[in-house]
């Protein structure tokens, strides 16, 4: 386990309490979160209609990079993004819902009833 060190949380501190804070984070987590999602579907889009994965092959077996990079590394980012796209519409039976669909979902706080 690593140790904690106050240096990288300095920045940190403040007197909300942790709850709030957390839900705070959380939501600006998501917010920062969903268009990168948006984007990883437009890339996937784009991979597939231009028949990346061919392009791919080609290079490798020509030895080649593709627009610079090699095919292990294509190979590699389409594998990731293609598994982190499957997971992300995976239902989690404890909570009954995709990592999609909480990620994604509007939350807004609830009042407290007297």
């Amino acid at each position: 386990m690593a140790l904690y060190d106050p240096a990288l949380y300095a920045d940190q501190l403040s007197e909300l309490p942790a709850e709030v804070e957390v839900a705070t984070t959380v939501l600006k987590f998501l917010q920062e979160l969903r268009p990168i999602l948006a984007s990883l579907g437009a890339m996937q889009t784009t991979w597939h209609a231009n028949d990346i994965p061919a392009m791919v092959e080609a290079a490798a077996l020509a030895g080649q990079p593709l627009a610079g990079h090699t095919a292990e590394s294509w190979l590699a980012w389409g594998t990731v993004f293609t598994e982190l796209q499957t997971w992300l519409v995976t239902p989690i039976a404890s909570i009954q819902a995709t990592p999609l669909q909480v990620l994604m979902k509007r939350y807004t706080a609830q009042e407290v009833q007297a």
